[in-house]
């Protein structure tokens, strides 16, 4: 594919839109693209880093002032939009996403695929920062920017290319997943449950998407798969390449964790191929621990040497938004992208077991197109009883969601207080911060989980101690 000059991208916003546009800038390409609206921090802080022209709007005379080589179409882009329906007309060349990815930066390169409907950010981001600790100078592109850099990207000459495999759509135009582009040589299957229910209409049809996912990796590819899940080791028992399994069962064992607070972090001790051997990850939780197992596991399948992995992954830096405390006294605040019912589970257990005595509230917006809807309700009343406190506040665009079909928040917080969890259901952020400023006590646990900015609460919470 011949490399352009310029490239356009519309949705230059987004965390993966911005992130090929770091990767395209590093290639030496000029770079331009669009958003909506305003661009916030981190990803705005990114795209002036690169020196990104960014025109807020969807405007034609963008693209004709930029007249670039190659558009690139994020995947929140509909059919309407002013400037993809000047595109077409004009019949300027465009790609979506994953071409693009696949097109210039995947294409002669070995592609190690993290994907799942957990961990997948964390797994690919302690993957690709591990490749670079071993020297072998990688491309990769994940969900949430490494916190030793603000940066989700890096462009490398090495022979592996890591990226986060999204089974979310490809663009308007292409209604597969994304991760069909993406040409996997290695992967990470971590977890599949029922997720994405606007794309898909029931766990059947994620699971084909899956299934095809795997068909794709090569004979002498490999497959690491999470073996303590049925719907993983079912899918894994009909790729016909070489895989190994992870996790209490398998072949890649967890025996035992020690967990600590000061280093933040846990001990792993494992066992593999009859050798019994540990190693620190800063990471805490179980569900981390076994990512960390998966990328140790496929690290040493690639022929990495043990001892090198172990000292790679001790020092990862961790990403922005997952498990990212933002303060520690006189209380710790900690920001975290949980959105899942599951995910939300695993990560308020992770801060109970580092420190099982301290008061812990949980803050949690359901903002997804699928958490603003009914079916989770239930499990999201399991998930948020292991917290003291539970504090809810209504997502954006909930109105959005037809009335029949939304999650009823205030029944949420009902059925929380039955079972002796002080919780509250607010519609107004500024409602909420007034509240938390009113209840936080110090040596308390304040974690706030959602897949936005929640208003940018957990930061205006710091501020608050600052001020003070």
């Amino acid at each position: 594919m011949q490399s352009p000059f310029k490239v356009y991208l519309m949705g230059i916003g987004g965390v993966g839109m911005g992130a090929l546009a770091g990767l395209f800038r590093e290639a030496g390409l000029e770079v331009s693209g669009s958003e909506s609206g305003p661009v916030y921090p981190p990803m705005s802080n990114l795209l002036e880093e690169i020196s990104a022209r960014i025109y807020i709007g969807y405007d034609p005379q963008n693209i004709v002032r930029e007249d670039p080589d190659l558009v690139i179409v994020g995947n929140v882009i509909r059919r309407d939009n002013p400037e993809i329906l000047y595109v077409l007309s004009a019949r300027k060349p465009y790609l979506s996403f994953p071409e693009a990815l696949y097109g210039y930066f995947i294409r002669g390169r070995k592609s190690l695929v993290v994907a799942g409907t957990h961990g997948k950010t964390t797994t690919s981001a302690l993957l690709g920062y591990a490749l670079e600790g071993l020297g072998t100078d990688p491309v990769f592109l994940v969900g949430g920017l490494l916190r030793d850099r603000g940066r989700n990207f890096r462009y490398g000459e090495g022979p592996y290319i890591v990226l986060e495999g999204d089974e979310y759509d490809t663009a308007f135009f292409d209604k597969r997943p994304k991760f069909v582009h993406y040409a996997p040589y290695g992967a990470i299957l971590t977890s599949v449950e029922f997720d994405h229910a606007d794309i898909y209409p029931d766990l059947d049809t994620l699971r084909g998407a899956f299934s095809d996912f795997l068909s794709l990796i090569p004979p002498e590819g490999v497959l690491l798969y999470f073996a303590d899940d049925p719907e993983v080791s079912a899918l894994a028992a009909n790729f016909s390449g070489r895989r190994l399994g992870y996790g209490r069962r398998g072949d890649l064992r967890l025996l035992r964790r020690e967990v600590s607070a000061h280093p933040l972090g846990q001990k792993i001790t494992y066992l593999f191929r009859g050798e019994e051997g540990s190693f620190f990850v800063p990471l805490v939780g179980e569900h981390n621990a076994l990512n960390a197992l998966a990328v140790f596991g496929l690290l040493r399948e690639l022929g990495l040497a043990s001892e090198d992995i172990k000292k790679a992954l001790a020092t990862f830096p961790g990403t922005k938004r997952r498990q990212e405390i933002l303060l520690e006294e006189p209380f710790v605040v900690v920001d975290d992208f949980a959105h899942h019912p599951t995910a939300v589970r695993v990560t308020i257990e992770a801060f109970r077991e580092i420190w099982p005595a301290r008061r812990l509230l949980a803050c949690f917006e359901p903002r997804t197109n699928t958490s603003r809807r009914k079916i989770f309700e239930k499990d999201y009343v399991e998930s948020l009883s292991l917290a003291d406190v539970a504090l809810l506040k209504t997502p954006p665009q909930l109105e959005k969601v037809p009335p029949e079909e939304r999650i009823d928040l205030g029944q949420v917080a009902k059925e929380l207080r039955g079972r002796g969890v002080e919780a509250l259901a607010f519609s107004q952020p500024e409602e909420m911060l007034a509240t938390l400023k009113r209840i936080v006590s110090p040596g308390d646990i304040v974690l706030f989980m959602s897949n936005g900015p929640f208003d940018h609460l957990p930061v205006r919470l710091v501020e608050e101690v600052d001020k003070s």
